[in-house]
């Protein structure tokens, strides 16, 4: 890696080697866990209120970690202040959505070669889903079975082929039509077929049934290993000692925040932005809440909207347009410091994705970062809405650059 300060930024973005290594309860990971202490996607919530999303996802958090019997029970606990809640980003984790990190959830493991670590809660599925503010039976009973039998069996799959190399998923997910933020289909076809065998081999015949079937049937499963996997990139980057690098960008539904290297731990915030959602059939703009997540981590690392082109298919998610994807990454090129020699466009003539977004090129052009986002409905436990192409507020970018001019 780059070994002077001046370009080191750029260095960890493109040659930090970093794999999975496991699947384990969130509180063997973390100390930030436990006993009415969770975690949650975006900046710190200060006192600012709770949207809807995250709202339901603490009440079914409540729920499963046996803290409450009923919603109304879980609901009471977190209106009276009960409740401990820190950001993931501050305690070396990301969560897609909401997301809610409790001692249970399993979590995915990534490491690095610069000693780094990170993790992310496994992705549960399509449909109602915890992360989306849903609380429902079915959802708390799925989230049983993935800590008491998928999460054991992948992780002692992923024991077994000694990890997996997430910077080869990534570039063969480029190659294949990913964007690897929110479409993974074709990256969790890849996991898949590099875990089947050590799942089979390690489980009771219905078991390796059930988890293979689980993993087959959710084309984002990829997204928890790709979002974990750049948090410790990025990561790595923050404490780099080339200052003006965007490592973080993420939402808990009131306020969007960047962190930066050079800046310490400090949170650049404005508010929550809704995006122009792309709705599922039978919604309207009213019901999607502002955008929460950490799931723009992607983005930080040269993935996700700054890897447009090499995906087709997610324009018909997000919104856009295919025909002009390839203008889209060229802008964003102008607010990045170098290209990526690992993460290729075949589109683009195999060019390399933009990365390293610099805080000092968005204030002077501009453009303001893309990243791609889920939506969720506003009022908790009714699950997703649809998803957007969201242009970021060029605020917290601006209030960077000039913090760090001084």
């Amino acid at each position: 890696m780059t070994g002077t300060a001046a370009g080191a930024a750029l260095g960890a973005l493109d040659e930090t080697r970093v794999s999975a290594v496991g699947v384990r309860p969130a509180g063997e990971v973390t100390g930030a866990v436990g006993e009415r202490r969770y975690l949650h996607a975006g900046p710190p919530l200060g006192g600012a209120d709770i949207v809807g999303p995250l709202r339901g996802a603490l009440i079914g958090a409540l729920m499963l970690e046996g803290e409450a019997d009923s919603p109304e029970e879980a609901a009471r606990i977190l209106d009276g202040g009960g409740l401990a809640l820190a950001s993931c980003h501050d305690n070396g984790g990301v969560g897609a959505m909401a997301g809610v990190v409790t001692p249970s959830i399993p979590v995915v493991v990534m490491e690095t070669d610069q000693g780094s670590r990170a993790f992310s809660p496994l992705n549960e599925g399509l449909g109602k889903a915890l992360r989306f503010g849903s609380y429902d039976p079915a959802t708390l009973d799925r989230l049983r079975w993935m800590g008491a039998v998928a999460g054991p069996m992948l992780d002692a799959a992923l024991e077994a082929v000694d990890g997996l190399d997430m910077v080869e998923l990534w570039a063969e997910g480029l190659r294949r039509g990913d964007e690897c933020h929110n479409r993974n289909v074709a990256s969790s076809a890849a996991v898949l077929a590099r875990l089947a065998p050590a799942i089979v081999a390690a489980a009771g015949r219905q078991d390796a049934v059930d988890v293979l079937s689980y993993i087959a049937a959710n084309p984002h499963f990829f997204l928890a290993f790709s979002i974990a996997a750049a948090k410790a990139v990025s990561d790595v980057t923050h404490r780099s000692g080339d200052p003006g690098v965007v490592t973080a960008m993420s939402s808990n539904g009131r306020s969007l925040g960047i962190r930066v290297s050079g800046a310490g731990d400090r949170w650049f915030l404005t508010d929550s932005p809704a995006g122009e959602p792309k709705l599922f059939e039978g919604y309207e703009p009213a019901d999607a809440s502002p955008v929460l997540g950490d799931s723009f981590i992607a983005e930080t690392v040269g993935l996700g909207a700054f890897a447009l082109s090499a995906s087709p298919a997610i324009v018909s998610f997000v919104g856009g347009d295919p025909l002009t994807a390839s203008d889209t990454v060229e802008e964003l090129r102008g607010i990045c410091r170098g290209t990526s020699s690992r993460f290729l466009i075949p589109s683009e003539g195999f060019r390399g994705t933009p990365i390293g977004i610099d805080v000092h090129k968005v204030a002077a052009t501009g453009i303001a970062p893309l990243a791609n986002a889920g939506l969720a409905h506003r009022e908790p436990g009714r699950g997703q809405v649809g998803a957007c192409l969201l242009r970021l507020p060029l605020q917290p970018f601006a209030e960077a650059a000039a913090f760090l001019a001084g």
